[in-house]
């Protein structure tokens, strides 16, 4: 496995209480036997090992995720000694990119500075207007956040520094003020992603008021169309170039590898975070940064998964026609206790309205001459449906279902 992203858990814990948190609210208690903060023992040991990955692996660039918890309860000291000491390997002529994933509330002047010194790039999450926002991204005492991460976006504003916004989807909202709110702002990016739901929580089911695909289609309508300066919305766009042929580096969309691993603040190598929402510990392995090399991951079942979710798909994925775009969506949002990731995504309907839709709209506006030359057609829903329908009889199932069938056990949590 060449990974070339590690997001590291520099804190464990958080200052704030968002209702559908993967790490502390939807069943996963294994942040209480962490550290609190990562210490420069476990730091010193990652830099090393990550060093003796890049010669193994040839790579020429990095990029490290500095995330929690909430990373900004660690010291500005500690932050800075933790960039520093990745000069060890900058120094081999390869490149170690920066980014940091924030709820922006601890913001000051003081961390602008090191972020500009240190060329961080910052992400802020925050879930539209204040009425929507402070629905579910709550402090400890249960107020909401909005306001103070207001003042952390102008923080960073007031220093001269951009941020993209995270944020989850909220199906209370109103689509156009949602995504009008957002634009206002000025912000570089946007990121909307799914709840992280699966077979076992159901955090998103039938009984929706508004489905998942019409609220996103209204936004893309809305930011497709809009004519001027505005800002990207990453979920969108990733689907307009994987329609367009344009591989896409990300996690939950295409059939490329996942080469992202997770550094807990105890130095233990894991799965992508999110696969917390899937269980207790489900995430959990024996292979710590002070005991193994960084490639021994490999060794983890549940990383075997991940690292191929884009091809080890489950047989109606295997069918249908835009498997090569949707890469079956985003693997927490494929299990279940019952057959572990044997299952198309709990968003499956959803992501086939919203890609077919975004690509015959992007076909829509390509040059005749170039839809001569490609023979790119549309796709509807419908025949999409009736594609999947005509073909699933004749797929064989596939060699690695029974592998993807025993994460309903626990074994694997044990290397």
């Amino acid at each position: 496995m060449k990974i070339d992203k590690f997001v590291v858990k520099v804190a464990s814990r958080c200052n704030i209480n968002c209702s559908y948190c993967y790490m502390y609210n939807l069943g996963d208690l294994s942040y209480k036997n962490q550290p609190k903060f990562i210490s420069e023992a476990t730091i010193k040991s990652f830099v090393a090992k990550l060093r003796v990955h890049i010669e193994e692996n040839n790579l020429k660039l990095v990029h490290v995720v500095i995330h929690g918890g909430e990373p900004l309860l660690w010291s500005q000291l500690a932050f800075e000694n933790f960039i520093l000491a990745f000069k060890e390997i900058t120094k081999d002529n390869i490149e170690v990119f920066f980014s940091m994933q924030t709820n922006a509330i601890l913001l000051n002047d003081e961390w602008c500075n090191l972020f500009k010194k240190h060329k961080i790039n910052i992400g802020v999450s925050l879930d539209g207007t204040k009425n929507n926002n402070d629905k579910h991204r709550v402090d400890k005492k249960g107020n909401g956040t909005y306001d103070d991460v207001i003042k952390g976006l102008n923080v960073l504003k007031e220093n001269g520094l951009e941020a993209g916004i995270l944020s989850v989807m909220n199906l209370e909202s109103d689509p156009i003020e949602y995504y009008n709110h957002f634009n206002s702002l000025n912000l570089r990016s946007i990121d909307i992603l799914f709840l992280d739901s699966n077979y076992d929580s159901k955090l998103i089911n039938s009984d929706d008021s508004k489905k998942v695909h019409e609220w996103y289609l209204e936004i893309f309508e809305k930011w497709y169309n809009e004519k001027g300066q505005k800002s990207e919305i990453r979920f969108f766009e990733m689907i307009i170039k994987e329609v367009l042929g344009e591989e896409q580096d990300i996690d939950s969309l295409g059939g490329h590898e996942n080469n992202l691993i997770v550094l807990e603040t105890n130095g233990t190598l894991e799965a992508v975070d999110a696969l917390k929402s899937c269980g207790d510990s489900f995430t959990k392995t024996e292979i710590n940064i002070h005991t193994h090399e960084i490639d021994e991951i490999s060794k983890s079942k549940l990383m075997e998964v991940y690292y191929n979710s884009g091809k080890f798909l489950p047989k109606k994925c295997l069918a249908c026609p835009v498997q090569d775009i949707c890469g079956g969506g985003y693997l927490p949002h494929r299990y279940s206790s019952k057959n572990g990731f044997n299952n198309p995504s709990v968003y499956c309907d959803d992501l086939l309205r919203i890609i077919t839709h975004i690509q015959n709209t992007v076909i829509e506006d390509l040059p005749i001459e170039l839809k001569i030359e490609t023979g790119i057609q549309k796709l509807t829903y419908e025949n999409a449906l009736h594609l999947i329908e005509e073909a699933l009889p004749n797929i064989p199932e596939p060699d690695y279902i029974e592998f993807l069938e025993s994460f309903r056990k626990k074994e694997y949590v044990a290397i």
